[in-house]
């Protein structure tokens, strides 16, 4: 039987590094790729209160987890606290580690319905949702946010004694506003004022692309765990990159091009038992292209890729695209190089 709070992450001063929730991209197959690479923690992409609520089967379905991705939330948007308090009340059922609130996605059909970082123009609001959750569930309740609407509306140190108050586990900060989106840099001299203004753990989120920006986060900030997202799309060696990095100090070693498309199989095969046929597939397609970024002739195999269904098809041309790579070496002799961990996906 399920013991609450068995599985719950202990966050202050853990250095922990967590898979991030992001939207469409973090399904079951692609926590447990980044959980088999280290990631210390997992987090469901953002699911709505209103379709839980509601029973939606597209929505729970977004709920469902494997053992192997503990510790794991269920993240949570919506607007209404009587509604999102049932939900956290329904999810919890689902027996997850703990519920994150999510306060600060800036996708547009979120904003519309009131959800994500919408919420931080009405603090009121914020404070209500943040109580009715907390109360309605044993398990701890975190929440992610933004530093606020825009410039002038930074609102991440009134949201943090919030959460403080309303006895949250933690917060997530990712110091953009909702009006920036993902341009420009996270300013993350927000993080560490957050850190220095309340008692509850602070974990740091933002332009982490390598083992040296998890590494300086931490210094710079004294948050108590990080969080990433983008950078590990078609990336989860970040994760054990980082741990070593901050536990040996040892540089990271690039992933070869054999670990790369052996990697890509296993997530594809992951996505077809968890999805089935041909929902599996298509989840795939872009995650193809992030994980031969950069590799030789990786845009033809890109295009080849997506009009294939077949999966028997699609790992077939994977090996023999590497079978490719590894006989086609230049003119010294070495394999050609993977793409650097660090670059930024467009």
């Amino acid at each position: 039987m399920y013991i609450v709070g068995m599985n719950a992450p202990n966050f202050k001063g853990s250095m922990a590094v967590i898979s991030a929730p992001v939207a469409g991209v973090s399904d079951s197959p692609t926590r447990r790729i980044a959980r088999e690479f280290g990631a210390d923690i997992s987090v469901s992409e953002l699911i709505s209160a209103d379709g839980i609520v509601r029973k939606s089967r597209k929505t729970l379905r977004l709920a469902h987890f494997d053992n192997s991705e503990r510790p794991f939330g269920i993240q949570l948007f919506g607007a209404n606290p009587d509604v999102m308090a049932e939900a956290a009340r329904m999810v919890e059922e689902l027996e997850p580690d703990f519920i994150d609130l999510n306060f600060g996605c800036p996708v547009k059909k979120i904003v519309d319905k009131n959800g994500g970082s919408s919420v931080l123009r009405n603090l009121n609001l914020l404070k209500e949702i943040t109580g009715k959750v907390i109360k309605a569930v044993e398990i701890p309740v975190t929440l992610k946010i933004r530093s606020g609407w825009d410039n002038q509306s930074l609102v991440y140190l009134e949201v943090g004694k919030i959460a403080e108050d309303r006895g949250a586990a933690a917060i997530t900060l990712h110091p953009r506003t909702r009006v920036q989106s993902f341009s420009g840099e996270a300013d993350w001299t927000q993080i560490r004022r957050l850190k220095e203004s309340i008692t509850i753990p602070v974990i740091g989120n933002g332009d982490i692309f390598t083992a040296g920006d998890a590494a300086r986060m931490f210094s710079r900030t004294g948050c108590d765990a990080i969080m990433i997202g983008r950078g590990s799309f078609g990336n989860p060696w970040i994760f054990s990159q980082i741990k070593r990095h901050l536990e040996k100090g040892e540089p990271p070693a690039q992933p070869t091009a054999s670990e790369r498309i052996s990697t890509a199989i296993r997530h594809f095969q992951l996505s077809i038992r968890h999805f089935g046929l041909p929902l599996g597939v298509y989840k795939m397609r872009s995650r193809f292209g992030w994980y031969i970024k950069g590799l030789p002739q990786a845009s033809r195999m890109r295009a080849g890729l997506v009009r294939m269904l077949s999966p028997e098809e699609i790992i077939r041309s994977l090996r023999e695209y590497l079978d490719y790579i590894l006989n086609n070496k230049d003119e010294n002799g070495a394999q050609p190089p993977v793409f650097a961990v660090g670059d930024k996906l467009s």
